[in-house]
């Protein structure tokens, strides 16, 4: 008989989340940014008094310090005639630059990690196996008979199916209600088959039955001994 397919898991839109945390990431590179280039901006004002005297010097004496024999002035007369934002991006560009994009850099990089994961959980129910792929893609495949109980998860909403080898969980599935409703349907169809499976092989045959009937009437009558009834009846039940 042709397998027959009666669910399969839906996924959540999980490209939104690895989305979300990057822009969080930039908008906290962004913030870190702007807090260097305003303490920077503090930080001139402190400094400038001091090192506009030397520029006021190098200017009047025509010396500003040349210095590498590339004619490169000094630093206090290049951080003076950049102006206070020129001072601010030249510190930030230098020291803070790479410690604000760390934040973008490891959001996006535990974003990637949680869309591998997401990504990874698959399920397909049918009338006799269930299987798809768990946590990083590993893959299961469960025979019915041998699936002996199924229940829902709430925490990352999914379906966790038990064996006699253990517990396997399908998280992150959107229609996790609807599967559990099935696989618990099939397991109780399953089990009513196998208990009307047993009570019709323990259940004496027709023609048994009959005879064991026949026996009864023999006894009754006195034609045969209890002796021989029940010697007859162990022989037609197989005991």
């Amino acid at each position: 008989m042709e397998e027959k397919v009666l669910i399969k898991s839906e996924q959540y839109n999980v490209k939104k989340v690895f989305k979300i945390m990057v822009i969080v990431g930039l908008v906290l590179s962004i913030l870190g940014s702007i807090s260097a280039i305003s303490d920077n901006m503090k930080r001139f004002d402190r400094w400038y008094d001091d090192a506009y005297e030397d520029y006021l010097d190098h200017q009047e004496d025509g010396d500003c310090g040349y210095y590498y024999d590339f004619g490169e002035k000094c630093y206090d007369c290049r951080m003076i005639e950049q102006g206070k934002l020129g001072y601010a991006l030249s510190n930030y560009f230098e020291s803070s630059f790479w410690i604000c994009l760390i934040p973008v850099a490891a959001l996006a990089l535990i974003g990637g990690l949680i869309f591998l994961w997401l990504r990874s959980y698959e399920l397909t129910v049918t009338d006799k196996r269930i299987y798809g792929k768990v946590a990083w893609g590993k893959r299961v495949d469960l025979p019915v008979d041998s699936v002996s109980a199924t229940a829902t998860i709430s925490l990352f909403k999914g379906v966790s199916v038990s064996t006699s080898s253990g517990r396997i969980s399908f998280l992150v599935i959107k229609n996790a209600d609807a599967i559990y409703k099935i696989m618990n349907n099939l397991l109780i169809e399953r089990q009513q088959e196998k208990v009307n499976a047993t009570a019709a092989a323990s259940a004496p045959k027709t023609d048994e039955a009959d005879q064991l009937k026949k026996f009864k009437e023999l006894l009754d009558s006195g034609v045969i001994t209890q002796e021989e009834f029940d010697a007859k009846k162990k022989q037609l039940l197989g005991l």
